[in-house]
């Protein structure tokens, strides 16, 4: 059974705990005394707690520290009135759980319903394209994997819905202007691709090894992958359109969106962006009532008034 990270939460100093995890994030450490230990993150889906293996384990810990479910047994260290669980045993789970069993997020079917039945109503040329770029483990990864680590839809299938999110403002924006109809190929390919290179920066939402290149790096390089059948479809102007996209879509340092379908992208996707984290934020604080019954919300500092 998985362990109930609530439960441990306010367990008593030195009490055991044992079952199935999820291991957040973690990274290994030198102590004082030269040995390496390792500290890290469990989580299920509505709470998380720290985590430490001594050197004693650490061997068995590396055996399967690429692996995110682990089945562990070990008690509970106190201090500071924060609870920890050192590992004094681990091992690859063998109970058949996946990171749905302890991870929230939005139901993957769902969301493919959704995202084919956009695609049914643009050009088919666009659905012949994003059939050819979404299939396979790209297709599990894209429909699986975070939006972010830690800000807006950072959670199980979040990029997906991130993505839908904007092909549905992008949606409304062409049919209130009618001058975009024409770019609505370029458009609904560019939002479907800009962060598609995030199943390779991303495992779960955490970071992964080569992820300082960025997703939008690895976003061009899965292009290159399939430039003549892009070209085929459409035509080679079209093929750097989306890649001036995806390497222009944050309009940030050296990589400014150069074209106005870059931009238009970039708009969208900081629409979607930030509104849901402002949302996301509102979700978990307490809101307070000033005198002038207006109210406001306080986060990193920042003050918003709504």
């Amino acid at each position: 059974m998985k362990v109930d990270i609530k439960a441990a939460l306010v367990k008593r100093h030195d009490e055991k705990v044992s079952g199935s995890v999820y291991v957040r994030s973690f990274r290994y450490k030198t102590g004082s005394n030269g040995k390496q230990f390792v500290k890290g993150i469990l989580c299920d889906q509505e709470s998380i707690i720290g985590f430490v293996v001594w050197s004693e384990t650490i061997e068995e810990f590396r055996v399967v520290d690429k692996e995110k479910i682990l089945t562990i047994s070990g008690r509970i260290d106190t201090w500071n009135s924060n609870s920890t669980i050192v590992l004094e045993s681990v091992k690859s789970d063998a109970y058949g759980y996946t990171h749905k069993d302890f991870l929230c997020g939005y139901d993957g079917h769902e969301l493919e319903e959704e995202f084919y039945k956009f695609l049914s109503q643009v050009n088919p040329k666009v659905k012949q394209l994003v059939n050819k770029i979404v299939v396979g483990d790209v297709k599990e990864r894209f429909f699986s994997e975070f939006a972010a680590k830690r800000k807006h839809d950072a959670c199980v299938g979040g990029l997906a819905n991130h993505t839908i999110k904007m092909l549905r403002l992008a949606k409304t924006m062409i049919a209130n202007d009618k001058r975009l109809v024409a770019y609505s190929d370029v458009i609904y390919v560019g939002i479907i691709c800009h962060d598609l290179g995030k199943i390779r920066e991303l495992y779960m939402g955490d970071y992964v090894k080569n992820s300082f290149t960025t997703h939008r790096e690895y976003g061009c390089e899965m292009m290159y992958k399939i430039k003549k059948d892009i070209i085929n479809l459409f035509d080679e102007n079209f093929f750097y359109h989306i890649l001036a996209i995806i390497r222009g879509h944050h309009h940030i340092y050296d990589e400014k969106a150069k074209t106005i379908y870059a931009y238009i992208i970039h708009l969208i996707d900081m629409m979607d962006a930030q509104v849901t984290e402002f949302m996301d934020t509102i979700n978990t604080h307490n809101c307070k009532e000033k005198i002038d019954e207006e109210k406001i919300i306080e986060h990193d500092g920042q003050i918003f008034h709504y």
